[in-house]
């Protein structure tokens, strides 16, 4: 599988595992609680065999600017938790940290 592939979901792993932390309720409801499990055992799954194919250092930085950037984004539609300049701007900022680690790789 490409490495890139494995990234993704990765990411995509993580935002599912932080969005069913979040219906927990504070690890009080159960079903919740195994999705967060599940999620993040795939999203460390899939990272590492990444890790066999790319450098931690920037495999690091995509894996989580990228999963803070969309967990932002989930929050705010699916949670409505807002989004405003600030938010966008510091976003951008993350993603633009993560394209200039993966030029350096």
């Amino acid at each position: 599988m490409h490495p890139f592939l494995m990234m993704a979901i990765a990411v995509a792993a993580e935002v599912f595992g932080d969005s069913m932390m979040k219906l927990s309720n504070g690890f009080q409801r159960k079903l919740p609680l195994l999705g967060t499990v599940a999620g993040y055992a795939i999203a460390f799954y899939f990272i590492a065999q990444t890790l066999e194919h790319l450098p931690i250092g920037p495999v690091y930085a995509m894996w989580t600017g990228l999963g803070i950037a969309l967990t932002a984004v989930v929050g705010a539609i699916v949670w409505n938790e807002g989004f405003n300049l600030k938010k966008a701007l510091g976003l951008a900022c993350i993603i633009g940290g993560v394209v200039i680690l993966e030029m350096g790789m």
